[in-house]
C-alpha cells in the first residue's frame, strides 16, 4: 500500500489573503519552495523549513495555522495484482 500527503498550503494562503511571494520573503525560504508546495510537486520537506513557513503564516495573519492545515495524510488503496 502507498500512501500520499496531500499538500493544502494554497487553500491556506488563499484562505488567509496571502500571496505565495509574501509568504516565501516574510519566511526566508525559495519563492519556488513555496510554488512548488502549492502546485503539489514536492517530494520531501524539511521539518524545520514546515515549522517555520506555519509560523510565519501565523504571525502574518495572526490565526494558529497547524499542520493539518496545510498537510492531509491520504492513505491509498492496494492494488490488486
Amino acid at each position: 500500500m502507498s500512501v500520499a500527503i496531500l499538500i493544502k498550503l494554497d487553500d491556506a494562503l488563499n484562505g488567509a489573503g496571502v500571496t505565495k511571494n509574501a509568504l516565501a520573503r516574510e519566511a526566508k525560504v525559495r519563492p519556488n519552495l513555496i510554488y512548488e508546495m502549492c502546485e503539489g510537486k514536492t517530494k520531501r520537506i524539511d521539518l524545520e523549513t514546515l515549522s517555520n513557513i506555519l509560523d510565519t503564516l501565523n504571525s502574518m495573519t495572526g490565526r494558529q495555522y497547524t499542520l493539518t492545515d496545510v498537510l492531509e495524510y491520504m492513505p491509498q488503496q492496494k492494488e490488486d495484482r
